[in-house]
């Protein structure tokens, strides 16, 4: 699978999601221009709604989630990044680390998830996540979020955690980080949409921020939460582009060593990987460094749109900007607890 504009296309196209791009969306968010949101998303589901829901002072949070399976990877950095973004811009924000869902779903250790929760937990404050103003919390001992998840239960069966696969599942098994869709990563899978759904419950608009290939993970708690009676409309999801992996791998995992670049790297070997990088891809579907630089909190529209013309164009300012990234990348790694 390739993570390329036709992919993103396929997906918009098959399953009715609205474009994120100048001329085809009608609002901002969080102060956020259309253009803005492009730089960091793909495409939504309901995302206008919560815009509007926002703007009208009804209660509304943004949540995303990382999963535990090792140390960061670029992807999760701005995962992270983006919740940072979005409560800097005055959202009440909540990120959940996955530290059941790690659990359940790859058998890790329980004792190794804690201490991950510990790095990860750490790693968010880092980057300026003020808990504060929002939530960052772990999925251990949260007994009401397992309580909804129990109730939601009732209104999925297996056909509807089968149709909702991540649509990694085939690299994932090929790279022998699981061969079939068992108990626990249905378990893992639930506790996620309980995570969502029961934000609905306490009757706010939920806004959930994940990666394009987790897109069913929204459409299958807007399932559950129908059937249940719930509020569906008001969950809503905002999806991101993947970071192409290193090796001509599809995406940066942490399921997958030698994929890409993580907070456990020194900062040499992180410089030599993205000096290595070829940055071949064509211009409409970009590369691994400038969708790096358009994820960084600073980057709006004006700066992605100059990165990318030189860039195109091969000039010194790309250079300067891929070099400024590295040293930025570095940076921001560098809150990894080692």
């Amino acid at each position: 699978m390739k993570f390329d504009t036709a992919y993103y296309e396929s997906v918009i196209d098959q399953h009715q999601y609205e474009h994120l791009g100048l001329g085809t969306i009608d609002f901002a968010l969080a102060g956020m221009s259309p253009g803005d949101l492009h730089t960091k998303w793909v495409c939504h589901t309901g995302a206008r709604e919560f815009a509007d829901a926002v703007s009208e002072g009804r209660p509304a949070i943004v949540t995303t989630g990382v999963g535990l399976g090792g140390p960061p990877h670029a992807g999760t950095l701005f995962q992270l990044l983006r919740a940072v973004k979005l409560q800097q811009c005055g959202l009440d924000v909540q990120i959940v680390l996955g530290d059941l869902d790690s659990y359940n779903a790859r058998r890790t250790p329980l004792d190794a998830v804690r201490r991950l929760a510990d790095q990860y937990e750490e790693f968010a404050l880092g980057l300026g996540f003020d808990p504060g103003r929002g939530v960052l919390r772990r999925q251990e001992g949260e007994t009401d979020v397992m309580a909804t998840a129990f109730l939601l239960s009732r209104h999925l069966d297996d056909d509807d955690f089968q149709w909702a696969e991540e649509d990694l599942a085939g690299l994932y098994r090929n790279h022998g980080v699981f061969d079939h869709l068992n108990y626990g990563m249905k378990q893992a899978t639930l506790l996620m949409a309980a995570d969502f759904v029961h934000l609905l419950r306490e009757g706010r608009h939920v806004l959930v921020s994940l990666g394009v290939d987790e897109h069913k993970y929204v459409a299958l708690a807007r399932r559950g939460a129908e059937r249940w009676g719930l509020p569906a409309d008001r969950l809503a999801g905002i999806y991101t582009k993947m970071i192409p992996g290193l090796g001509g791998l599809p995406k940066m995992s942490k399921s997958i060593p030698g994929s890409g670049i993580d907070g456990s790297m020194p900062a040499e070997d992180i410089r030599a990987l993205l000096a290595a990088d070829t940055d071949s891809a064509p211009p409409d579907d970009g590369s691994a460094l400038l969708q790096m630089y358009a994820c960084l909190p600073e980057v709006g529209q004006a700066e992605y749109d100059r990165a990318s013309a030189a860039r195109r164009a091969g000039d010194r300012e790309w250079r300067v900007i891929r070099e400024e990234l590295v040293e930025r990348l570095i940076t921001l790694f560098s809150h990894w607890p080692k």
